[in-house]
């Protein structure tokens, strides 16, 4: 997410990030509109992923080559009108592999890892292209379909055709791409980008709670957020206690954790429902 000076720029990150947590992407916008500075810790876990996916990515690459495919690589270029304009220009020649590749639409842009030459034609010529991403995770995330979906949206506005498929590239000796037919995805790619932008056009941040979730661990908002829910003695500071149990706790007016070791159980009627016992009952 970046302020322009005519709008708010969206990116893939900001599309996955906002499908992990609404907090997250009311937090980024403050930053955006200038309510807010970012922190500037980085989880050692992010970086360590982000290094094997570079490495990930690396190896891929060196697998095409091997085959004989000529290679643009736009890694170097961090002027994005200058990366979008040299996108362009390398797919109207018709190269077979674009690395990097820089595209945006409106108010939205993203870099793909690796665009590939298909037969198909387009407005380009005889061809047209497909994205494909190199993933560490042996199976793919919905972050992963609604990042892949957005880059095929913007190929669209640069070649005329939207590509028939998308593909993750996961760690493999022969690094076999998994396909994902881009229409399958479409009507759930359209409702998660519509919600963003909805929020991003307010340009105020909702009144959203940071709820724990698997994200957290990544997030360089963690602190704050955990500050947050320990000054709120929020329930989800009780070990092993579901967000199920929770809401059923919230009904019965029980919303901290000192509100939860005062209530007497035996006069509930309606014990929290859990797929095993309760701690509650």
């Amino acid at each position: 997410m970046k302020a322009s000076s005519r709008d708010i720029r969206l990116s893939a990150s900001d599309l996955s990030n906002h499908l992990a947590c609404n907090h997250l992407t009311s937090l980024d916008l403050c930053v955006v509109v200038g309510d807010k500075s970012a922190p500037s810790w980085r989880s050692p876990d992010l970086w360590v992923l982000q290094e094997r996916g570079f490495a990930h990515e690396k190896a891929y690459l060196n697998f095409l080559a091997d085959k004989g495919l000529t290679i643009v690589d736009l890694r170097d270029d961090d002027d994005d009108s200058t990366a979008f304009a040299k996108t362009c220009a390398a797919m109207k020649s018709g190269v077979p592999v674009i690395v990097q590749a820089t595209l945006e639409s409106g108010h939205w842009f993203g870099r793909a890892d690796v665009l590939q030459r298909v037969e198909r034609p387009s407005n380009l010529g005889a061809w047209s292209y497909e994205v494909y991403d190199c993933k560490l995770a042996r199976e793919t995330k919905a972050e992963t379909i609604l990042q892949l979906s957005l880059y095929s949206e913007l190929l669209e506005t640069v070649q005329g055709i939207l590509p028939e498929s998308m593909y993750v590239v996961p760690p493999a000796e022969t690094f076999q791409p998994q396909p994902y037919r881009v229409l399958d995805y479409a009507a759930y790619y359209r409702y998660v980008k519509t919600r963003l932008e909805k929020t991003v056009e307010r340009k105020t941040a909702n009144s959203t709670y940071p709820e724990p979730n698997p994200h957290c661990s990544i997030c360089r908002w963690w602190s704050e957020c955990d500050t947050r829910r320990r000054k709120d003695d929020h329930l989800s500071l009780v070990a092993g206690i579901r967000k199920l149990q929770r809401k059923q706790l919230d009904t019965w007016q029980v919303s901290t954790v000192e509100e939860l070791a005062v209530t007497d159980f035996t006069e509930r009627t309606h014990p929290i429902s859990t797929k095993g016992p309760t701690r509650f009952q």
